[in-house]
């Protein structure tokens, strides 16, 4: 009787420790499933809110704080489902196991699959949020530009996707050829139009975008100063620099990635494109270079290191270009991000060149 009571504790013991040694072993797969994703917000449905600048700022260089800080509350939701979604790109283009980068890589799919699903940002309510909207949807575009066509099974699921951002592209292009004020329909919210437009286009194959977009991005070169500055937005006063950069920024990136695809750089400049870089650094290094211009101080802090982020065009500048002296210019200061970009562009380009060779069939 003694032997089969000990028996029997002994037996219980060892179930007892199969099932700690079970569930600890579950733990580190749940602790890296929770790692490799977030939790998708709420689709953004609708925006609606005025401008960032004084009503009586015909410079739209004049800003009203209240108002500006009601703009970035009203997008701050979809920036940051942005941002986390460029941390799990770069986490990707990291990660030596494939089958956590499928994870990072679903993740992406999954999430603005849920956006999609719910045909988020279908109402722009205002002017301003139609202004705003392009380098959001743009920014989506690329993240998922990058994740997608990568895990089994997800086919169904990315045709969504991209026929969401396809409606989205094309509202864009009805704005900005409808609606859009003279400035904005050329200045750098067209710049930022264009990089989405083209990317959604390349993701669909759909021509007339990408014609679309190659066209905004010649106009912007060509209508450049002869010293690389940007008229447009030289007229901004002491934002003039600011948006000299938000302007590059889409602009390099959008020939970068439409070249990248096939589609070639439709008779851009690009030897022009080099002179709106390297104007665009020296300016950063040196402020009063477009205080020269317009006879305002600028609101950019002087120096590279401060403007990591507004500069992270250069990487694929550099991988269009070949420009090995602008290279030498930010290497030291690398990795490179803007999550509205791509994510960590570093990963993206380093090592590349991007040839315009026209190859795509469609």
């Amino acid at each position: 009787m003694a032997d089969l009571k000990r028996w029997t504790l002994n037996r219980h013991i060892a179930v007892s420790l199969l099932a700690i040694t079970a569930a600890t072993a579950m733990i580190p797969k749940a602790e890296a499933a929770e790692e490799t994703c977030f939790k998708t917000p709420t689709p953004v449905m609708s925006l609606g809110f005025g401008s960032r600048y004084e009503a009586a700022s015909k410079t739209r260089s004049d800003i009203d704080e209240d108002s500006d800080a009601a703009v970035t509350k009203a997008l701050k939701p979809i920036d940051q489902f942005i941002q986390n979604l460029a941390k799990v790109v770069s986490k990707a283009e990291t990660e030596k196991d494939v089958a956590t980068r499928r994870q990072y890589q679903r993740c992406v799919v999954d999430s603005i699959y849920a956006w999609a699903k719910a045909d988020a940002l279908n109402d722009m309510r205002t002017f301003n949020a139609k202004l705003s909207i392009p380098a959001r949807i743009g920014g989506l575009a690329i993240l998922f530009a990058e994740s997608r066509d990568q895990v089994p099974g997800l086919h169904d699921r990315e045709r969504i996707v991209e026929k969401w951002l396809q409606k989205r592209g094309q509202e864009i292009v009805y704005f900005f050829e409808n609606e859009a004020t003279k400035g904005a329909a050329r200045n750098n919210l067209r710049a930022w139009a264009s990089l989405a437009v083209g990317e959604v286009g390349v993701l669909n194959r759909d021509r007339g975008m990408i014609e679309w977009a190659i066209l905004s991005n010649n106009t912007m070169i060509v209508n450049a100063s002869p010293d690389g500055s940007l008229p447009l937005e030289m007229n901004r006063q002491r934002y003039a620099l600011h948006y000299q950069l938000h302007a590059m920024a889409p602009l390099v990136t959008s020939v970068a990635r439409i070249c990248d695809a096939g589609y070639g750089k439709g008779g851009a400049d690009l030897g022009k494109l080099q002179t709106m870089a390297r104007f665009s650094v020296a300016a950063v290094k040196d402020p009063k270079i477009v205080q020269k211009i317009n006879g305002k101080s600028q609101t950019v802090k002087p120096g590279l290191k401060n403007n990591l982020s507004a500069i992270a065009w250069l990487e694929p500048y550099v991988a269009l270009s070949n420009d090995l002296e602008m290279k030498a210019e930010f290497e030291a200061l690398r990795p490179m991000s803007n999550t509205k970009l791509g994510g960590n562009l570093t990963k993206l380009y380093d090592g590349r060149r991007v040839s315009c060779t026209i190859s795509a069939q469609n």
